[in-house]
Formats: C-alpha cells, structure tokens, sequence
C-alpha cells in the first residue's frame, strides 16, 4: 500500500471510482481535490508490483481523531473475492492505529431491492463485521442514499455520531446540510 498524489487520484476518480460507485454516491472531484490539498484526505493504493489493485480514500473529522473511509474500491478487471479488499482494510488499520475510530458508511439494507443488489449490500456489510467494525445503531440518510454506519475502535456510538455530523456540517452550508444530510436518518 502507498499513500497516492492528488494526480493520481484524478486517475483513480475516472478510470475507477466512476465505474464503482453510482452517481448518488460520488463526491464531485473537486470537492475532493478541497479536502486533499486542505490536509482533510488521504488517497491509498494497493500495489501488485506496478499495477493498482485497490483504492481507499480517508475524510478526517475537523476537529477530531477520527477519519471516514469514504470510499474503498477494487479496481476494474480484478477479481472480486480475491482478499484484495480485505488486504487494503487491514493495511489501513494499521496505518491508523493512532486513531480513535474509523468510521464506515455502507448502503443499508432495503427490502424493495432487486435479488442481486440486496446481496451485494448484505456481503458488504458483513465484509466490515468480519473485519472487526461494529455497527452502530444509527442509519445515515445522505443525498437520498440510506447508510448503514460502522465503526472501528474505542469511540461511543454519541461520540462517532457527532464526528460524522461535523464532517458534513464543515463542508456544507447550512441549507444543504439541512436539506441533504440525515445523520441519523429523520422519519
């Protein structure tokens, strides 16, 4: 695993993270390109000699110690299954063992979904309880997109909650913050 340059997250953005993720829940690049060159985001990559494999980019609270793995993707061509993902979870706890938390949004489960995609959510979310998250209580509602939070390490469920407010509250003004972000989700 080696940390990655602001240059190289412009590669992973469009030759990765667009194919990966839907676009309900991808952050414009610039709003990325805000949070890395303040300080505030970490861009990973899992290495197989020269090839990138795997990708993992960390948001930090503002005001705390603890960081949201905001996206973590396999690239392109690999094979799902194969332990990378699991590979670069474990390189990044221990590049973050000093922290109190890592925070992890995951879509939650829905009922009304298709077979296939009510599967890959449920394997995600066991992928982060085999790993040593624990879930929290709370469910996110960001941008229309419900979120199954978890968190690994020592930090209250009160106290992971407010981190992951104060990371959106920092980057949104107040109307977007109001009309976007749930965190817990309202009924």
């Amino acid at each position: 695993m080696k940390r990655l340059s602001l240059d190289d997250l412009h590669l992973v953005y469009t030759q990765h993270l667009i194919h990966d993720f839907p676009p309900e829940e991808r952050k414009p690049l610039s709003a990325m390109e805000k949070l890395y060159e303040a300080g505030r985001y970490d861009l990973w990559g899992l290495y197989d000699g020269e090839e990138l494999t795997a990708y993992a980019l960390l948001w930090y609270d503002p005001e705390g110690d603890i960081v949201l793995l905001d996206y973590l993707g396999v690239c392109q061509g690999k094979p799902r299954g194969a332990g990378m993902g699991t590979a670069m979870v474990t390189a990044l706890m221990e590049e973050y063992a000093a922290v109190s938390g890592i925070l992890v949004e995951a879509e939650a489960e829905d009922a009304g979904l298709p077979g296939g995609e009510a599967d890959v959510r449920r394997r995600r979310l066991a992928f982060y309880r085999r790993l040593g998250f624990r879930e929290l209580s709370y469910v996110a509602k960001i941008f229309g997109v419900r979120y199954a939070m978890f968190l690994l390490g020592d930090r209250t469920e009160g106290e992971a909650m407010e981190a992951h407010q104060r990371l959106y509250h920092y980057e949104f003004t107040p109307w977007l913050y109001d009309r976007f972000v749930q965190i817990p989700e309202r009924d």
